[in-house]
């Protein structure tokens, strides 16, 4: 009998426990973000996939003109179609974006992926002054892309600054405003990117950005010319780490099978090279 009260008991307090963690996660900004209904967008008349909310309409008509080619460029930098259908939810505003994904940061980002859709923020048409949104689209659709090929847990295992990167170079995004100089200069004085990253599967972005000393658009301009030297190495063994990499084979070891070095050692070799082309140029 006492033993049955004892489970009672436990049973009783550890369910108040879920509850209370349930209402938690429910009033929070990233459980809030989560729940936020969706019905109030409106499907575009020539492309159902592209979703706005009113106000976003122009946005909108930019972003379903553009997709097809996108999800082209995208598939063709993969190496693979896309596995699962999406949706690209296009905001009319900066406020209705950042609910929608719980960000607090005060950085206008210009879009977002979650494991199922695309977000697009109205930043992505105006971006320092540039019309953004052709590369800002199929930046995320690369992120959405490994979402649906490996899913959000093993996609995590993957250097941030690969993913990046490899986004970057497909989108022809990252960096905008800062020049190869500048961030050759960054480099130069060790404010660079760090590899091997720090954080395994908890790692936070933006304190990585941080820790390195970088704003985000120098981080994605590092990134996006590393990894644009790293395919411009061997472009075969690249195609091979990019595959290997969505059927979530550990990337050190792949990398290291395909290119014969590590990423460290190649991070070295590039930082090497770069320093003595800037040099070589001071000295004319």
């Amino acid at each position: 009998m006492k033993k049955t009260r004892k489970k009672i008991i436990i049973f009783t307090v550890l369910g108040v426990f879920i509850l209370a963690l349930f209402a938690f996660f429910l009033t929070s900004p990233v459980g809030r973000a989560l729940l936020k209904s969706k019905s109030h967008f409106i499907a575009h008349v020539a492309d159902s996939r592209v979703l706005y909310e009113q106000g976003a309409e122009e946005f909108a008509e930019k972003i379903a003109d553009f997709l097809p080619t996108a999800i082209k460029r995208v598939e063709e930098g993969h190496f693979l179609p896309f596995k699962k259908p999406f949706k690209v939810y296009v905001f009319s505003t900066q406020k209705s974006h950042n609910e929608s994904l719980a960000n607090t940061t005060s950085y206008p980002i210009r879009g977002a992926a979650t494991p199922r859709n695309v977000f697009i923020a109205p930043s992505a048409f105006s971006f320092k002054g540039l019309d953004t949104h052709k590369e800002s689209l199929m930046h995320e659709l690369s992120h959405l892309h490994l979402n649906q090929r490996l899913g959000f847990l093993k996609r995590r295992k993957i250097p941030s600054w690969f993913t990046e990167g490899l986004a970057n170079i497909i989108a022809g995004s990252g960096g905008e405003g800062i020049s190869d100089e500048m961030a050759i200069q960054y480099i130069k004085e060790g404010r660079h990117l760090v590899i091997p990253e720090s954080g395994g599967f908890l790692k936070n972005l933006t304190k990585t950005i941080q820790e390195a000393g970088l704003t985000g658009p120098m981080y994605h301009k590092q990134n996006k010319m590393f990894v644009d030297y790293i395919n411009g190495t061997d472009p075969e063994a690249f195609k091979k780490l990019v595959l290997a990499v969505q059927k979530a084979e550990a990337f050190s070891p792949s990398f290291l099978e395909y290119f014969e070095t590590s990423p460290e050692e190649m991070w070295s070799l590039f930082k090497s090279e770069l320093l003595s082309t800037a040099n070589e140029g001071n000295s004319r």
